[in-house]
Parts: structure tokens; sequence; C-alpha cells
């Protein structure tokens, strides 16, 4: 018979396991097969733990939430104008359906942890962990050898584009994709990743600051962009040291480099990655007003590209980019207009609370990650379920450990005398 302890450390790793997979997008329905019997193992053995709970707040977060999926939808399968359902094989039953999924596998983690932020914390960091490990052993390896670790063409047989470059001076230059399919795929992921742990723990340890960096070395140009965002504000809010004072200093020298290889990375597509990318801002503006204020719906897309959607699927044909290639902020219009932008932006800028989680936030928008992805389905059941741990709780949190600590030195001391 497994003790509690036990219990708890295996449901512990179970949800490590479901996050980590859930994360990797693009396995596509494998991440399904891998995930659902991990949650059922998870749900009996925490069942079988003698101090199980249902953790009432994660329990009625996930009814909200599933209750707004159902909601959201409905303008598009009663096609109320803006609103319409002209992609035929996505249905209102498969949109759901779909979602009630990724907010089940996220909720499930939560009651298995019983709602601990230090263990949810603590779980995002080991998954943070597992996508840098695998990034960094495919840098140190590539780099030197050119032979490419890709666990992505291992699993599902369709290789990672992580198309080499060469740069002047730098030499041949690599854009490693961790277990994702493009570098910036990556970099989105690992940006919404890093929200979530600082969410729950503001603190900017080693951890924090090798993901933002691994950002940057993703070297997708987006990436660059957003991740010497992050990094600059990490080093904004750094304490003063002479290691800060020379980053400072060579800190024009270090932004050239990586402007460098962003220009060089544009340069290498020629004009035809930016002309796409315009194309579709130039199908996106062009809708009727009220669809821009209110977008085409959950089960809906701009009706100049919904032929090609609903037949071969290959909208480059149309010679605009993937719908969320410009950002995911782009793919909220699509999908709810400006007003759709407006709430969700609002309401996540006003939950996160803090300048740190607000300037990631403003990045994740940057990403080109769908917002129907698990890995955004996570940050924001954990947004709508949790408050934020902002600077100052954290900073008393500290103290008191260390007030604990002299006492128990104290304590030890007079023992020995």
């Amino acid at each position: 018979m497994m003790t509690n302890t036990k219990i708890n450390q295996v449901v512990f790793w179970l949800s490590v396991a479901i996050i980590s997979i859930g994360f990797m997008e693009n396995i596509e329905a494998l991440r399904y097969d891998l995930m659902i019997p991990l949650l059922g193992i998870g749900w009996v053995l925490h069942f079988l733990d003698s101090n199980n709970k249902i953790d009432s707040q994660s329990t009625q977060s996930f009814i909200w939430v599933s209750l707004l999926v159902a909601l959201i939808a409905l303008p598009s399968f009663f096609k109320i104008y803006p609103h319409m359902h002209n992609l035929v094989k996505y249905t209102y039953y498969s949109f759901v359906v779909g979602m009630l999924v990724k907010i089940f596998s996220a909720y499930s983690t939560f009651v298995f942890l019983k709602g601990d932020i230090n263990k949810l914390e603590k779980m995002i960091k080991y998954v943070i962990i597992f996508n840098l490990s695998m990034f960094f052993l495919q840098f140190i390896v590539v780099f030197p050898t050119g032979y490419y670790i890709d666990p992505l063409r291992a699993i599902t047989g369709e290789p990672s584009r992580y198309g080499g470059m060469v740069v002047p001076v730098i030499g041949q230059v690599y854009r490693c994709t961790g277990f994702y399919e493009e570098p910036s795929t990556y970099a989105g992921f690992i940006v919404v990743l890093l929200a979530s742990k600082l969410y729950l723990n503001p603190k900017l340890d080693k951890l924090v600051i090798i993901t933002a960096i691994s950002v940057v070395m993703s070297f997708s140009v987006a990436a660059i962009a957003y991740g010497l965002i992050i990094l600059g504000y990490f080093l904004l809010r750094s304490k003063g040291s002479y290691l800060k004072y020379i980053i400072y200093l060579l800190s024009p020298l270090l932004v050239a480099a990586v402007i460098g290889i962003a220009l060089e990375r544009l340069m290498s597509q020629g004009g035809n990655a930016q002309d796409i990318r315009d194309n579709l801002n130039a199908m996106v503006f062009a809708q009727p007003l009220p669809v821009l204020i209110f977008g085409n719906g959950a089960l809906g897309i701009m009706s100049a590209a919904a032929d090609v959607m609903n037949t071969t699927g290959a909208i480059y044909r149309l010679g605009i980019a993937s719908l969320n290639d410009n950002g995911m902020w782009l793919f909220f219009i699509i999908k709810f207009g400006y007003a759709g932008l407006a709430v969700i932006g609002g309401y996540l800028f006003f939950k996160t609370k803090s300048t740190l989680n607000r300037i990631i936030l403003f990045v994740i928008f940057l990403t080109k990650l769908s917002f129907l992805y698990f890995g955004f389905v996570f940050y924001f059941f954990l947004v709508f379920n949790n408050k934020p741990v902002l600077e100052s709780d954290s900073e008393d949190e500290d103290e008191d450990e260390d007030e604990d600590d002299a006492t128990n030195d104290e304590g030890n001391q007079k023992n020995v005398d």
C-alpha cells in the first residue's frame, strides 16, 4: 500500500509530465494519447490519498471557464452577425470539446497539487527545465558539429525548421527549436511558461534569467525583439553591481550583434516572409467595420480565406501568412474583433497587477501562439484561478524565512552553550 507521501510524489511528477506533454503543440493528437492515461492514473492516485480533497476554488474556476468557452462560440453556431460559421469542418461540438479537454487537463493538475501555489510553481519550474534541457542540448551539439538533435522528427516524422544561416564574422548560426517545429514557437511557449512561473513567484532567479536568454538565443526575429524587452526589464529591476554596470556598458555591442543576426535572417528569407505577413494584415483590416469590431467568431475566419481553409487548408496559396503568424493580438481580432481583444487584454491586465506580469503579458500577445493552444489555456486558467504573488509579498516571505533561520541559529547556539 502506497503512503500518502509516496502518492503525492508520484502525482506531482505526473502533473509535470501532463503539462510538459500538453505544451508540446506540434505533436498534435499524440499528446492526448499520452495525457489521457496519465490523467486517469493521476485521478485514481488522488482518490487513494486518504487526505485527498477536491480543491473548491479550482473547481469553481473550471466550471466558469468551461461555461465561458461554451458561450463565446454560440454566436457563431447561431450565425449572429457579424459572427459566422464558415469553417465547415470545425463544428461547435469539436471547438467546445477540444477546449474542455485542455481546460480539464490544466484543472486536474491544480487538483492533484491541492491548489498549493508553491507546488504549482515548482511543477512549472520542472516543465521549464525539461524544455531548456533539450534546447541547450541542441545548441551545444549543433554549433560545433552541424548535427541537429530533432525530437519532433523522431516523434512525428516532420523535421524541425532549425535552418542555419551564415552571419559575417560569427559564421554559421543555427536556430534551435527545442521540442517544437520552429524557433519562434519554442520562444512563444517558453515565454508562457516564464509568465506562469513569475505570476506565482516574481523572484528573478537564475532559471528565470536563463529562460529569458534562451528566447533570444532561438534567433527568431520576433523572439529577439521581445526577448530583449524581457531581459531589459530584468536588468532594470536588478540590484546595482559591477556586473550590472559592465552589462550596461557592453549592451550596445550585444544588442547590435543580436540585431545583426535578426537582419541577416530577414535578408536570407528575401521579401517573401514579410510580404505574406503584410498581406495577412491587409486582408484582416479590409473587412467591414462590424467584423473588425466584433470579429468573425469562434467558428469563423475572414470570408476571403474560408474557401481555401475548407478545401486544401493551404492558406499560403492566398499569399498570406498563417492566421496567428503576426501575433496572438491579431488572431484575437480575427476571431473576436477589437472588442474581444480589449476585453481579454483588459481582464488580464488588471488581474496580473504588477509591471513584471504585465510586460510578460504584453510579450505573450506579440508571440505567434494561438489562444486556442494548451499553453495559453493553462496560463489563462492559472491567472483566472489565482491571485498574483507580488514582489512585496515575495520579499515579506523571504524576510520571514530569514527571521526563522536567525531564530533557529540563536536556539542552536544556546543549546551548544
